[in-house]
């Protein structure tokens, strides 16, 4: 049997006991040219370090009998010691085989721009902020988690679920996190008054801080935006990870996905909706009204304006 030509994919993360692990999958075309894609296994790695990954990688391929003089194709993410121009696994490769060209994964480069669109807005970055407080906070104790649990499941029953905190790096998953929230807001209202009257002061101080933030009519709509945003953004990212995925079907679907949907988000029509589904739970839930950010002004020394005597 012909060895055919291949690409590697590499991605690393650490299991839930701290174990750094880094996963290998081989892309190649059939005699049609269809894309297969095969899971080649999980590897433990002693660091991270870009020199070691390669190894192992090679190691990976000379055991199942894959010569690097095949590979033609690498995709990682863009971390420097995968993606580094010098020390990283592409350029170590490369050095090996300069025929393996090294193409930025797509997916974590909608990930990369998703945190970059939501940390540059505070309105969308601080209620999701609250998000992540909350759902640690509701699952630090399992007395907090109950009481939540009781007043979830007599105001919604057994569609109730429970708050988790966002995943720090995968931006494109955290839609069932806020929605979790946005549909059960009134019982995280009512569970956190209830255990800040029945707690120790730091652990009250805390509970009406969250209180305090959920009572804002900004983080329902920074919510409402965040939700709609990435619930499109999910959906993109899971069509870019199909196995059978190609470079050009990827231009193609963010394109068309950025024609289809973005462009309609920016739109004042689509805006004036989210504002009033946040202005309706807002007066439902008595929260305070939603308000423009305050913007402060710049000191005079940068403004250029001379103070007056």
């Amino acid at each position: 049997m012909p060895v055919v030509q291949f690409a590697i994919i590499i991605d690393g993360t650490q299991d839930i006991s701290g174990v750094e692990q880094e996963s290998i999958c081989v892309r190649s075309v059939d005699a049609d040219l269809q894309p297969k894609e095969e899971f080649l296994g999980i590897y433990q790695v002693s660091s991270t370090t870009g020199q070691n990954i390669a190894k192992m990688a090679c190691d990976v391929m000379t055991r199942l009998q894959l010569p690097l003089s095949q590979l033609r194709g690498q995709t990682y993410d863009g971390a420097a010691n995968m993606a580094g121009r010098l020390q990283g696994v592409q350029a170590i490769l490369r050095k090996e085989q300069p025929l393996a060209v090294y193409c930025h994964c797509g997916p974590h480069c909608v990930n990369l721009i998703t945190q970059a669109a939501c940390g540059a807005s505070p309105l969308v970055r601080d209620p999701m902020g609250l998000v992540h407080e909350l759902g640690g906070f509701f699952n630090q104790s399992g007395k907090f988690k109950l009481i939540f649990q009781n007043i979830a499941k007599s105001e919604h029953g057994s569609t109730f679920t429970s708050l988790k905190p966002l995943c720090p790096t995968r931006w494109t998953v955290r839609t069932p996190a806020i929605r979790s929230v946005l549909k059960q807001y009134e019982s995280v209202l009512m569970a956190l008054e209830e255990i800040a009257s029945c707690s120790s002061p730091e652990t009250s101080a805390k509970a009406n801080g969250l209180h305090g933030k959920c009572l804002k009519g900004n983080t329902v709509l920074g919510l409402l935006m965040a939700e709609d945003l990435m619930g499109d953004l999910e959906c993109l990212n899971t069509s870019l990870q199909l196995r059978k995925q190609t470079v050009s079907g990827l231009l193609e679907a963010v394109v068309d996905h950025v024609k289809t949907s973005m462009q309609v988000k920016r739109t004042e029509e689509h805006f004036d909706v989210l504002f009033s589904k946040a202005t309706a739970v807002a007066t439902k839930l008595d929260l305070q009204p939603i308000q423009i950010p305050h913007v402060r002004k710049p000191t005079k020394r940068y403004t250029g304006v001379k103070k007056q005597d």
